[in-house]
């Protein structure tokens, strides 16, 4: 029986599987349905590159190389990276390729789930027993469709997940119904050889901000000094960046600056997610491609349409569902588990009642921010589960810390929560699972005692290194090179209104006090 078995090679696994490692805990196995490491991801569309740069990207104690600072991966380099750190770290030589799991069951049939582990079978008859095991499979499994796709009979349709490339659409009138990342990308391309290309939105499409600003990645600043402010400078920090893109005055940031216009969010930019391309609104901009509302009405079995704005779209040749995946549908999983909601578990991770024997991987989607560091952090804490290194809370404490952050999360992202069940603040989660942890880097000690790392971490890109500075799994020396290589700090607008914001809030904070 292994120690614990964990089901997916993508990077989520992959880095899991590092840490465990790291920890000491060695009988283990990890299970990839695909022929290659990479998972899901490596099937998706041709053209995809990653929203996130590689600073974000990278994992905490692998450098990137000095040649790809504000650089953003393809498929095919990200795929590159996470092959050459399973092969650092040893990581391939505990992959079993080619392995697709149909079943996930509690070898105890009654009573509490996984109490005397659990039976893994495979699609090739193969089974495994585990003590625990850990699901990072991600969220991109069963397609969602609105209700009205029913209606749909004598017309092309299809959803992202089998999207590839937009030659199937050359010359045709394309209807693209949503608009996050992949969706924009999706309309981007389309709408540069479609006939006519239509995006349907019921709500916005998250907050649009480029991938870069000139030659600097624009995710440089999510950093704590504009994201650790207080939630309700969010509607004052959206209408200066709505003001900052008019003042482009091109007709790309115009589409923008629309786009961003829908959001309708009670703290603007920090109540919803970040679309973090120019896709869509080059589309506008450059190629013709038009914004419609919800569709309400469907005629001619879809090849006419009505929308909630009043207009009416005819002689629709195809529609691309780019509507996400289903909430919490894994269909391998006991049925106790199928429907797990990652707002009732424990830092998205841990079910109260089952504990560590049994641990999602992937159901915290930060809004800003990215997955990546997000994931490795999940990992560590794994690591230190699993190695007896940190005793988890009673049952009634989990509840507990979970029912806290289901509410945090609920206000702060409202509708958007309610939807994707996953989401959460990049900053308060990865901070949150951080002092869990005890790797939260002291600022006010490094503020007084090391004032130019300070900068750094305030003013600086919060990603995965700067949480190895310290505590269990720490590399400080290693940490230090990395940071110092990370993309420079320059007095920009973002930080200006950073340190204009703090200054704001400590004078109202002290004027309250007094």
């Amino acid at each position: 029986m292994y120690d614990c078995i964990l089901i997916g090679a993508g990077p989520a696994g992959i880095v899991a599987v590092k840490e465990l490692i790291e920890q000491g805990i060695t009988n283990i196995l990890c299970l990839e349905q695909t022929s290659k490491l990479g998972g899901t991801f490596s099937q998706s569309y041709d053209n995809l590159t990653l929203t996130s740069s590689t600073t974000f990207s990278m994992f905490s104690d692998y450098w990137i190389g000095d040649d790809a600072v504000n650089k953003f991966w393809t498929k095919k380099e990200a795929v590159n990276y996470w092959t050459s750190y399973a092969k650092n770290f040893k990581v391939d030589q505990y992959i079993e390729y080619n392995s697709q799991v149909t079943k996930v069951e509690s070898i105890e049939k009654e009573g509490t789930l996984g109490k005397n582990g659990w039976k893994i079978s495979l699609e090739s008859e193969k089974c495994f027993l585990s003590k625990r095991v850990v699901l990072a499979i991600g969220n991109n499994r069963v397609p969602k469709f609105p209700n009205w796709k029913s209606k749909l009979q004598n017309i092309d349709y299809s959803h992202s997940k089998s999207y590839k490339n937009a030659l199937p659409y050359k010359g045709k009138r394309v209807l693209v119904v949503g608009g996050g990342e992949s969706g924009s990308d999706v309309a981007f391309e389309v709408s540069k050889v479609a006939d006519k290309c239509w995006v349907s939105l019921r709500n916005s499409t998250g907050w649009v901000v480029p991938r870069r600003r000139g030659n600097v990645a624009s995710d440089n600043s999510t950093h704590r000094g504009i994201w650790n402010l207080p939630l309700s400078h969010g509607t004052i920090l959206s209408k200066r960046l709505i003001k900052r893109e008019q003042n482009q005055n091109k007709p790309v940031f115009d589409a923008v600056v629309k786009l961003n216009s829908l959001v309708n969010s009670k703290y603007g930019i920090r109540g919803t997610y970040g679309t973090k391309t120019l896709a869509l609104p080059k589309a506008i901009a450059n190629h013709g491609c038009e914004i419609v509302r919800e569709i309400i009405e469907i005629e001619q079995q879809g090849k006419k349409l009505h929308t909630s704005d009043g207009k009416v779209l005819e002689n629709i040749d195809s529609i691309i569902f780019c509507t996400g995946f289903q909430n919490n549908t894994i269909e391998i999983l006991p049925e106790q588990l199928r429907q797990t909601d990652p707002r009732y578990l424990y830092k998205h991770m841990i079910h109260p009642t089952i504990g560590d024997r049994f641990i999602w991987f992937g159901a915290a989607r930060p809004g800003f921010g990215s997955q990546f560091p997000v994931m490795e952090m999940q990992a560590r804490f794994l690591g230190l589960i699993l190695s007896k290194k940190h005793k988890l809370p009673t049952s009634s404490e989990m509840e507990r810390i979970a029912s806290i952050d289901r509410a945090a999360n609920l206000e702060r992202f409202q509708e958007n929560a309610y939807r994707i069940r996953s989401l959460v603040d990049y900053h308060q989660y990865i901070d949150d699972l951080a002092s869990v942890i005890g790797c939260t880097p002291p600022l006010t000690k490094y503020f007084f005692q090391k004032p130019k790392l300070w900068i750094k971490l305030v003013f600086g890109p919060t990603q995965s290194t700067q949480f190895r500075l310290r505590g269990p799994g720490k590399k400080s020396k290693e940490a230090m090179e990395i940071i110092n290589k990370l993309p420079k700090i320059y007095l920009n607008k973002v930080i200006r209104e950073g340190i204009k914001g703090r200054i704001r809030y400590s004078l109202k904070s002290l004027l309250m006090k007094a």
